[in-house]
């Protein structure tokens, strides 16, 4: 069985939006009105949905789903309220009311003869379901990230003025007049400039395409306390997961955390072994970029971590535990080995490493969590009060010493802890193109205005001491 992804159900609703666009005719069967309004509000609630899961809007909206009155937005720090300023529009669009609202099931069933009844359902459905991917997902990392939440945004923010200029035609013709809207500062162009910046600076500061391979996780069908271990590695497609996986299990604990009990944030023989196997990988990951012109900038950047790892290896060489005791989270063991042995056997079959260029953007922000949360919890620890690592070196004659601020493993740690995350905009490696016609037929479709505005700046008065040309 074939699940699509949040990628696939985008691509169908975009070219659905873009043919209701290019189309321009409005149905006159009232049966097929009423499809059609019904289709445009899952149409809208699938687009309020992403936003309420981005993390834009902190509550539900009331019960008459209508927001209060917004002042009118300044260009001033406007790239900063973007994200507000859409969910607002988002939650000011027209709305049935409560009591005309009826169940998808019995509008979203039912196909069409209509071709625009059938364009809003199949928009309806795939944004819908591309709404379900993100919420329903294993892992969401695009909550918390913000190169991954500006990928969502960017296609919120073109659904959504392609949903405006769509309205604009159906207020026209007086469809939208029954329905609930609060009083809103903003006019249509005014909503369409600040979607269409939105989606431009989404564009510069999407540094992650994962929500594209977003899809709904399966229930179990049995209740289970097993924590899964570790992240399997089949394929190159693996990697990325499974390195952002270990990178969780290395994320130091807070010291006001109420699971910490002053246990050790890693051993030595752990930060023996992680700091090898990431040299390894790094050299892999390194080859593996080289192999397409279109990722070869992303071996620089393995090198990078590959070099502060091997100065890291043999200064960590002697690191000895003061109480020997079990790995506070054996999982990194696991992981580490899983992934170690995988690249082994890619690299020992001989065809090498291949990757598609989104994969290697989220294989080098993966590896720089790895190695960010490394430097971390290995100088924690190292320079916490009651560390369990000293440094065992036989040059040290009276014994095991304790690893001390300024010192050359200390540097080395803060140096690994504070290398750039990459920043390439994965725009560079990835445009949808259905998402990307949509955007462009956008650009193309003036609003409907009686007085196009004019080219010519309004004329500016010259004092008499100005002289004259």
């Amino acid at each position: 069985m074939t699940v699509s992804t949040y990628s696939g159900h985008a691509e169908k609703a975009a070219h659905a939006l873009n043919f209701l666009i290019l189309d321009d005719t409005i149905p006159a069967d009232e049966h097929a009105v009423d499809q059609l309004l019904h289709c445009r509000e899952a149409v809208v609630d699938a687009l309020r949905q992403r936003l309420y899961d981005i993390g834009q809007d902190n509550s539900y909206p009331p019960a008459d789903h209508l927001p209060v009155q917004t002042p009118k937005p300044a260009l001033t720090g406007l790239d900063a309220k973007l994200a507000t300023l859409v969910d607002n529009i988002a939650f000011a669009l027209p709305s049935l009311p409560l009591d005309e609202r009826r169940g998808h099931a019995d509008y979203l069933t039912p196909a069409s003869d209509d071709q625009t009844v059938e364009s809003w359902r199949a928009a309806a459905v795939e944004l819908l379901s591309a709404s379900h991917a993100l919420s329903a997902a294993e892992e969401q990392p695009w909550r918390t990230d913000p190169g991954a939440g500006w990928w969502v945004m960017r296609d919120v923010a073109v659904a959504l003025e392609a949903v405006l200029v769509l309205d604009s035609r159906l207020e026209e013709v007086g469809l939208l007049a029954e329905h609930q809207r609060p009083d809103y500062a903003m006019g249509l162009d005014e909503k369409r400039m600040v979607l269409a910046q939105t989606a431009r600076v989404a564009t510069w500061h999407a540094t992650s395409a994962s929500p594209e391979e977003a899809t709904p996780r399966f229930q179990q069908s049995t209740s289970s306390t097993v924590v899964e271990p570790v992240s399997m590695v089949s394929t190159p497609a693996d990697l990325a997961a499974a390195q952002q996986r270990l990178a969780q299990f290395l994320r130091p604990l807070r010291a006001n955390d109420a699971f910490y009990v002053d246990e050790p944030e890693i051993t030595a023989d752990s930060a023996r072994q992680i700091t090898a196997s990431q040299l390894f990988l790094c050299r892999a990951f390194e080859r593996a970029a080289g192999h397409s012109p279109k990722t070869e900038v992303f071996a620089a950047f393995f090198n990078e971590r590959a070099e502060v790892l091997a100065a890291l290896q043999p200064q960590i060489s002697h690191l000895a535990d003061v109480q020997a005791g079990q790995e506070p989270n054996m999982r990194r063991f696991w992981q580490q080995s899983e992934l170690t042995s995988a690249v082994g056997r890619m690299e020992h079959r001989g065809g090498g490493i291949r990757l598609q260029p989104t994969q290697m953007v989220e294989l080098a922000r993966a590896t720089h969590d790895v190695t960010h949360n490394l430097g971390k919890a290995l100088r924690r620890e190292l320079l916490r009060g009651a560390s369990n690592l000293i440094d065992a070196h036989p040059r040290h004659h009276d014994g095991p010493v304790r690893v001390g601020r300024r010192s050359r493993l200390e540097r080395t740690l803060t140096d690994l802890t504070n290398m750039p995350a990459p920043k390439q905009r994965v725009s560079r490696f990835s445009n949808p193109l259905q998402r990307a016609a949509l955007q462009q037929t956008l650009n193309l479709t003036p609003p409907s205005s009686s007085r196009p505005p004019t080219p010519f700046p309004a004329t500016r008065w010259a004092p008499d001491r100005t002289p004259s040309f």
